[in-house]
């Protein structure tokens, strides 16, 4: 059995929404693989079912990881080969090039904080959606350069005006940076504040990846807000819930 290096290092970033996810399952089976993860705190929720690209196998196994970034990642790295020699056994996975190898152990699944769905509700009542654009790309890019020093990225809608902002809006005396979005969304005025890693992170997933649209919407009995990022063929599904402004 061979494994795909790049692409496996690629599909651990996706699930794991940049790694803010501290553990992970992969489940193969079919030519596909699924996965459906939440963060330990429980705002950031990951998603998939993609294609197969990369084990060459269409037999049913699971990976399970902790701390993927620390256990996983810096062995990948060391290989130059994109596909190399893979063997699995019940407690880790060794791979192999011609000249080096290295062990991979597992982790028990009932380490791994799987979401008990695998599916996420999504016909909701958005306020708004958006392209993940090269316009908002570029404007998030910004963002991102000031947004660290707050902690805080906001979606706004007031007077129809929809904007993303990052500033501290408890302290009136605050600096911050904003781009308009949209200057005709139909719904109330209000404010959703997201964490900053959480927004990066999330970004960092998605940045490359053409067709991706960010959806909006905000419970208020809850009190609660949701960010929904879907690609064009909805194999990857992101959410992240907002916290106190």
């Amino acid at each position: 059995m061979r494994i795909n290096v790049e692409n496996f290092k690629e599909l651990l970033k996706k699930a794991t929404i940049n790694f803010s996810i501290e553990t992970v399952q992969l489940r193969f089976g079919g030519g596909k693989i699924k996965s459906n993860m939440v963060s330990s705190n429980g705002n950031s929720i990951s998603l998939l079912d993609v294609e197969n690209g990369i084990i060459d196998t269409n037999d049913e196994t699971d990976f399970n990881f902790s701390e993927p970034a620390q256990g996983v990642i810096p062995y990948l790295n060391l290989f130059d080969e994109d596909m190399i020699q893979l063997h699995l056994y019940d407690n880790r996975m060794t791979l192999k090039s011609e000249t080096q190898k290295s062990n991979i152990s597992f982790c028990s699944p009932l380490v791994v904080n799987v979401l008990g769905t695998d599916s996420m509700k999504t016909d909701l009542e958005w306020f708004f959606e958006f392209d993940v654009d090269e316009e908002f790309k570029n404007s998030f890019t910004k963002i991102k350069k000031i947004g660290g020093r707050f902690g805080k990225v906001y979606f706004e809608v007031r007077d129809e005006v929809a904007t993303i902002e990052t500033c501290d809006k408890t302290n009136q005396y605050s600096n911050g940076l904003s781009f308009v979005l949209n200057e005709e969304v139909k719904s109330q005025d209000l404010v959703l504040c997201f964490d900053y890693k959480d927004i990066v992170n999330l970004m960092a997933v998605i940045n490359s990846t053409e067709g991706f649209k960010i959806s909006l919407t905000y419970k208020k009995d809850q009190e609660l807000g949701m960010l929904y990022a879907k690609s064009v063929d909805e194999s990857e599904k992101y959410f992240l819930l907002s916290k106190e402004i």
